[in-house]
């Protein structure tokens, strides 16, 4: 993990808001949760042809303790100019914590966010000081995004993938370096300018109309999208919704416009995880979920306390298919009081029911036309 000057500890979280509208801007233009940072980035302004954030005055940082026992509050300024500070060089961006925040959001939108991922996971590498663990986090980096097929590959040459997999004969704390390198220049040379050049705000993805599928889609998508009926169903509880493998997907969506779809990909791996029968996976499978999701600086970590981190973690000493069920019951009461309020008020939900309206409107104006 980067230590940057400054950063929060865990279980704080900053909230990041302008004290001014900025141009072509309203409210929250994103919020990312970056489990790495343990803190939520609220941003009003973002990418005007001057910089990263548009912003015509300070931006306001309240930071808030989320600990029960201690209810303290305080108030930080990230000024315009250490914001425009980050169009001076990509390492400028990088160095200052909201800024790779808002960068990794970039990404995210681009479906490139491997990138980043990857050069964060060579820095914590290259921090390693035990010989010991080099090689297994050299392993893990590796399977995880420079192996053909890995999961979150980055676009590296062979000569690359080759030289780096030769490192791993006998790890050390630069064996990645070509690697992490040739990612910096991509992301340098590519996705940084086209982040400064962004003239329009990263926008909810459920605010398009064509959010849940257009009229000029092929008929396969036709069939894809959700009923009328269906999709009303969705605002009678939270549980009719996760029913609906429709009402999934477009929740899905709606927490990745959050930066926060860790929480439903939880909840689904513990739905899945219950349904394991042969008990031999089970061990394998839990501790897969922890590290994925539980564990300190997971990288898709969910937003739990201490105790029921704790708690899952012994419950993994003897795996059972209830280990998960304090965490999971934690992130269901999570999305259903926070985030499912939000994707029922949320414009694309609401243009979907408004289109359902009209158009049963239109069919029973249709039906008494034809009866005159």
């Amino acid at each position: 993990m980067i230590g940057w000057p400054g950063q929060k500890k865990t279980g704080e979280k900053v909230i990041v808001t302008s004290t001014v509208g900025v141009s072509g801007c309203s409210d929250v233009t994103y919020i990312d949760a970056d489990p790495r940072m343990n803190v939520d980035v609220r941003l009003c302004g973002i990418l005007s042809t001057t910089g990263i954030l548009a912003v015509k005055k300070n931006i306001l940082v309240s930071t808030e303790d989320h600990n029960p026992a201690v209810k303290t509050t305080s108030r930080k300024r990230l000024s315009t100019e250490e914001a425009l500070r980050w169009t001076e060089s990509f390492d400028v961006l990088l160095s200052h914590k909201y800024g790779l925040a808002a960068f990794r959001a970039f990404l995210k939108t681009e479906f490139s966010e491997e990138n980043i991922e990857f050069w964060l996971a060579c820095e914590d590498y290259k921090k390693t000081k035990s010989p010991a663990k080099l090689a297994s986090k050299a392993k893990k980096i590796y399977e995880e995004f420079i192996d053909v097929q890995s999961p979150r590959e980055v676009n590296i040459d062979f000569q690359t993938r080759e030289t780096t997999k030769r490192n791993l004969q006998e790890p050390t704390a630069s064996c990645f370096n070509m690697a992490q390198g040739r990612i910096h220049s991509l992301m340098e040379k590519d996705s940084y300018p086209r982040a400064k050049e962004l003239k329009t705000r990263l926008s909810i993805l459920l605010q398009k109309s064509d959010a849940f599928g257009s009229p000029t889609q092929s008929s396969k998508s036709e069939k894809s999208r959700p009923t009328p009926e269906e999709a009303m169903k969705w605002r009678e509880a939270f549980d009719k919704l996760l029913a609906s493998k429709h009402g999934v997907a477009a929740f899905r969506l709606f927490l990745r416009s959050e930066f926060s779809e860790e929480n439903l990909d939880f909840w689904l791996a513990c739905e899945e995880y219950k349904n394991i029968k042969p008990s031999s996976k089970l061990a394998s499978r839990a501790m897969k979920i922890f590290e994925d999701f539980i564990d300190n600086e997971a990288p898709k970590e969910v937003n739990i306390d201490h105790e029921t981190r704790a708690i899952t973690r012994a419950n993994l000493q003897v795996p059972s298919h209830s280990c998960f069920d304090l965490a999971q019951t934690k992130i269901y009461t999570l999305m259903e009081k926070d985030s499912y309020p939000r994707f029922l008020r949320s414009p694309a939900y609401q243009e979907l029911v408004k289109k359902t309206a009209h158009g049963t409107i239109q069919l029973q104006t249709s039906c008494k036309k034809s009866h005159t």
